[in-house]
């Protein structure tokens, strides 16, 4: 029983015992996370690129009505207006049109088809004021030859039949290009690419992470010595003592003046010297300077430096120990 309990307490040690990620592990764990910030990169572009692609269908009028079953327009179903509707595009390109035509009128009316009672239920009640989400209309008034109008409704997801017709008495002189645009994708598309793009933005961070400690164990910083540390900063402070110049040779008052005789000379001795002592003449006592003690200058942490008399300094480390300034060895 005991030996059991001893067995599950080490497998329990080594479950909880960290695990040592080798250098190439390291390799490979960037080489994905770099692979992953490209990946959901494009798919995020992609996904941008397939929210802007719009489906279109043209209609070419020659007559005063024309109409246009949509088929299905997929996407969020979220009943009103919201941020989640489908953009249906409409332009009008108006080559001719008859000279008495009053307005172009263009409805967009929920139903399965566009020969079911529905669309005229609907256009009547758009045109009276009683407008909704799924029958809208949009009317031109002031229409001229060779202009192009454009208008943007938001629909739910559904069925719809989207109607235009010219408000004149003539029946023919009509040249009249429609284009519905539906971007059924918008919503969806944009807001997968959104969340690819945020994907890519923290693989990104984490790739920058893997680089950052597979770079310190392939080329570790290194670290500076105490010694080290020491000398750069007294290096940085270190002031350069010296003459601002040579020294003047003309001495303090000017070019020497030279000196002449005052006065006729003095007549010589009248006799022969008398002896003088005989030997050698004595030199007189010769002073010798003074000695300079050293000054060592504390750099702080028990680090000194010496200071010569020219206030250069000796680029060795000293600390002190039994009272005496000694070189700093670093400990083995």
């Amino acid at each position: 029983m005991g030996e059991e309990i001893d067995a599950e307490q080490a497998v329990e040690e080594e479950d909880d015992s960290p695990v040592e990620i080798t250098i190439e592990q390291r390799l490979e764990f960037l080489r994905k996370a770099r692979w992953n910030v490209f990946m959901y990169l494009g798919i995020a572009i992609l996904m941008f690129a397939f929210a802007m692609f719009p489906f279109s269908h043209e209609m070419e009028m020659d007559s005063r009505v024309s109409d246009y079953p949509t088929g299905y327009i997929w996407g969020v179903v979220l009943p009103g207006e919201d941020f989640t509707d489908v953009p249906v595009e409409v332009s009008i390109d108006v080559a001719n049109i008859p000279a008495d035509t009053n307005s172009i009128e263009v409805t967009v009316i929920k139903a399965n088809n566009c020969a079911v009672p529905e669309v005229a239920i609907g256009q009547n009640d758009a045109r009276t004021g009683y407008e909704s989400h799924s029958n809208q209309i949009w009317i031109i008034d002031d229409v001229s030859v060779g202009s192009t109008y454009e208008h943007t409704f938001k629909i739910d997801p559904g069925l719809y039949c989207v109607e235009i017709f010219i408000d004149s008495d003539e029946s023919v002189g009509y040249d009249v290009t429609i284009d519905v645009s539906t971007y059924p994708n918008q919503f969806i598309a944009g807001a997968l690419g959104t969340f690819c793009l945020a994907l890519s933005l923290f693989a990104f961070i984490g790739a920058q992470k893997h680089g950052k400690f597979v770079k310190n164990l392939i080329a570790p910083e290194k670290e500076l010595s105490i010694e080290d540390k020491v000398l750069a900063e007294t290096s940085s402070t270190r002031l350069a003592v010296g003459p601002s110049g040579p020294p003047n040779a003309d001495g303090p008052g000017g070019p020497p003046t030279e000196a002449g005789p005052s006065g006729p000379p003095s007549a010589g001795p009248s006799g022969p010297p008398s002896a003088g002592p005989s030997g050698p003449p004595k030199s007189s006592p010769v002073e010798e300077p003074a000695k300079v003690a050293d000054v060592y200058e504390d750099q702080g942490e028990g680090y000194y430096f010496r200071k010569f008399p020219d206030g250069t300094y000796d680029q060795t480390v000293y600390v002190v120990e039994e009272g005496q300034y000694i070189p700093y060895r670093a400990p083995e």
